[in-house]
């Protein structure tokens, strides 16, 4: 699995690419929330070019993992899954963190994403969780 982490302005930038198991990439998760708290940024996006999406379980274990990899309530990130219908697979996702109220959720596209990083209310309606 490859990764770039990089700050833009206020946001912390990362892609992720080349996943090949089912396995949570913790490790990369903790990364990223290492960078974003070396430059005080905690709204992250995250861009996703993956050929299969993690399984229901795995989805449900990176999610429950996060705050122990050092997420707090003042973090925001999304996820962008650039390939076709991995979006809708990873519905997991946004529920297991809107259960636990962490505030990460997944997107179609950048715009959309990085319009909810700027957003006030981090749990506006959307239309996956109605």
């Amino acid at each position: 699995m490859n990764y770039t982490i990089r700050p833009d302005g206020d946001l912390l930038r990362a892609h992720i690419w080349g996943r090949d198991t089912d396995n949570p990439p913790s490790h990369i998760c903790k990364a990223i929330l290492e960078e974003g708290r070396k430059h005080g940024l905690k709204r992250i996006l995250v861009e996703l070019n993956q050929e299969r999406p993690l399984s229901a379980a795995s989805q449900y274990i990176l999610v429950e993992k996060l705050p122990e990899l050092g997420l707090t309530h003042e973090h925001r990130i999304a996820l962008v899954h650039h390939t076709p219908g991995l979006h809708e697979a990873n519905d997991m996702i946004d529920l297991v963190a809107r259960n636990r109220s962490i505030n990460v959720r997944t997107f179609r596209d950048v715009r959309s994403a990085t319009e909810w990083l700027h957003s006030p209310d981090p749990w506006p309606p959307a239309e996956t969780l109605e």
